[in-house]
């Protein structure tokens, strides 16, 4: 009988002991930092004005990502109403050094699994992150899901590589876009 207690409490310290041990973890360090005055930054380098109420912050992970750091919103009306704003270190076609070979690149692989043709609604130089940059405002659509999508997606340069900046609102084919989301989160 004896023997026994001895046993249950053996495994009662070892399990507490190793609960104890699985609490241990050490906090993850975020790249990002709410600042006063309404601003977050990524990696003490990119500023983004904090969203508007409604808005969700999109999980940073390590490991492959489509995006570095992000918001998204569900908007009203019917599926698939929501608009995204994204950060991406490395956007799709990073073998190209120029914008204009990085746009090609990236509308190739951008949305790939929508499958929609992208039609260039705008495309324009800009200031962004400190130097010149490249805007372009695209819509695509599928008759066959009835959806439509309308992305601006910004191109810039931190050091030698391409960084990419983009806002995607999906909407069904009747509805209509909010074109104030596309101004709201970029504080470049």
């Amino acid at each position: 009988m004896m023997r026994k207690g001895l046993m249950i409490l053996f495994f009662l310290w070892v399990s507490a002991w190793l609960s104890g041990c699985a609490t241990m973890e050490t906090p993850k360090q975020v790249p990002y930092k709410v600042m006063p005055g309404g601003i977050v930054v990524w990696e003490d380098e990119i500023e983004f004005k904090i969203p508007p109420p409604g808005w969700k912050l999109l999980r940073v992970e390590a490991g492959e990502n489509d995006i570095n750091f992000g918001f998204m919103r569900s908007d009203p009306g019917g599926f698939p109403s929501g608009t995204t704003f994204a950060y991406d270190e490395e956007p799709f076609g990073c073998s190209a050094a120029s914008f204009d070979g990085r746009e090609r690149e990236f509308f190739k692989r951008f949305l790939f699994n929508a499958i929609l043709q992208f039609q260039i609604l705008e495309r324009k130089k800009v200031q962004v992150v400190g130097g010149e940059g490249l805007q372009v405002d695209v819509e695509g659509k599928d008759p066959v899901k009835g959806e439509k999508v309308r992305a601006r997606v910004v191109f810039g340069k931190r050091g030698d590589r391409i960084i990419g900046f983009y806002i995607t609102q999906w909407r069904p084919l009747a509805g209509t876009y909010d074109l104030s989301a596309f101004d709201v989160l970029i504080n470049l």
